[in-house]
């Protein structure tokens, strides 16, 4: 509780940010032209989301068995697809449209645009490492691979096998992610390294503009009987499921910390670009992104309380 208190200005400051940069793009939505929103979502989808990937990977320094983060990673963006399927089982979605966009929002969280930030200030840079981990070898390839599948599949009646593949294998994060890896080995010039630091924390900031711009598009339908369960498997149970199952085998501190700040962020923002892209239920995930926010407000101090020591 002590550890709660001494980071309620950090924490303020980081709403204050995500909230500021949302609000300025939710209040332009109503004066910008009506592709704005299209634009920006194809914008960071071939250009933005590659650009921060390769940029945070060749930059940053690695903290020894953060490597460990993607495993976590995907281990509970699986326990999230898992719900997610039964809980469909049992209470079925209006449509696939909408079934898409809930099993994509409890699989992929906002562990970028807005968990980059959170973990940046509360872990420190030395600890950063577990989250870009956790992000680019870990969400994204999983959002961009299967999570681009699960998109292609649910927005349209059929897809054959060989499409999804090229759906999935033109994504230019999933390049990027590899050159960047590769790209390490050459150390780049400090100017250069402060460059693309510099334009990643842009794109940070444009995503959360555009998640601003398309919530004020988007009419909202907060359709509660959907949006709490699958706001109760993504950022309540996933994270207390990995956070219980880190403390088990021995992973503690900052970097048990870090991978469970990041499997509690709020769904991505990319469920919305892949609803743009992909005719999914846009509706309802951007309802789910709004709420979320609130939902984190009340959910990030309670990750602070358990698993801070």
């Amino acid at each position: 509780m002590k550890a709660l208190l001494t980071l309620l200005p950090t924490l303020a400051e980081l709403y204050g940010l995500i909230f500021l940069c949302m609000g300025i793009g939710y209040g332009s939505s109503r004066f910008l032209p009506p592709a704005t929103g299209a634009w920006l979502a194809q914008g960071l989808f071939w250009v933005g989301t590659p650009l921060t990937a390769f940029s945070f990977i060749v930059t940053t320094t690695i903290t020894d068995h953060s490597t460990l983060a993607p495993l976590v990673a995907w281990l509970g963006m699986g326990i999230g697809f898992g719900l997610a399927w039964l809980w469909l089982q049992q209470f079925p979605a209006h449509s696939r449209q909408e079934q898409g966009s809930f099993l994509l929002a409890t699989m992929v969280g906002n562990t970028g645009f807005i968990g980059f930030p959170i973990t940046w200030r509360l872990l420190g840079q030395e600890y950063f490492s577990w989250a870009l981990f956790f992000d680019l070898m870990g969400t994204l390839l999983i959002s961009y691979s299967a999570g681009v599948g699960v998109a292609a599949s649910f927005g349209h009646r059929s897809i054959s096998i060989s499409k999804l593949l090229w759906h999935i294998g033109r994504n230019p994060t999933l390049w990027c992610v590899g050159m960047g890896l590769l790209l390490r080995q050459h150390p780049l010039p400090a100017i250069a390294q402060q460059g693309l630091l510099t334009l990643a924390w842009l794109m940070v900031i444009a995503g959360l503009l555009y998640m601003g711009v398309r919530l004020g598009e988007s009419p909202l339908k907060l359709r509660w009987q959907r949006i709490i369960p699958c706001l109760a498997i993504k950022m309540l149970l996933v994270p207390l499921f990995l956070g219980i199952g880190l403390t088990l085998i021995g992973v503690t501190g900052l970097p048990r910390l870090g991978m469970v700040l990041q499997a509690g962020m709020p769904p991505a923002f990319m469920t919305l670009i892949l609803a743009d892209v992909y005719r999914l239920d846009r509706t309802f995930a951007a309802s789910l992104i709004l709420t979320s926010l609130f939902a984190l407000i009340l959910l990030l101090p309670l990750w602070l309380v358990l698993f801070a020591g």
